[in-house]
């Protein structure tokens, strides 16, 4: 990864998140009753109201992506939406590894788990080398006194 802000780098990590999200975010939004079924044990319930919280955490997924797409069509600004991709990726990990720890899930939830922490690593990367906010946009606020 690069030690300072190559924006055409970053541009395309963001992209590649936006993608990522887009791809788990359709099928749980608009096949819920099948994805779910793929990533939940057999014994988990699948009421409705399951079913529903499934696919309203799709449209999250998908709405988070959007974030990222923003982020990726200029890595200078919008830099709050990383934090909440950082959280959100961290979130991800440790719910779905610890579903898949407790037998409610299936094996395969620890793919975009593992996709998500790669993610999550490198989105923490970016804040650190992107610098503070202002001097992103030009606004150098000079030193603290």
């Amino acid at each position: 990864m690069p030690t300072s802000l190559d924006k055409k780098f970053w541009s395309r990590l963001f992209l590649a998140a936006a993608l990522f999200n887009y791809v788990i975010g359709f099928p749980i939004l608009l096949a819920s009753r099948w994805s779910y079924d793929l990533t939940y044990m057999s014994d988990v319930t699948r009421d409705t109201m399951a079913l529903r919280l499934w696919a309203d955490f799709g449209f999250a997924v998908l709405l988070i992506g959007f974030g990222y797409q923003i982020i990726a069509h200029d890595v200078t600004q919008n830099r709050g939406i990383v934090l909440l991709g950082i959280a959100a990726k961290l979130f991800d990990v440790v719910n779905l590894s610890t579903l898949y720890a407790w037998d409610i899930a299936r094996p395969l939830v620890l793919v975009p788990a593992a996709i998500d922490g790669a993610f999550a690593i490198a989105f923490v990367w970016f804040w650190l080398v992107s610098g503070p906010p202002m001097k992103l946009r030009g606004h150098d606020p000079g030193p603290a006194v």
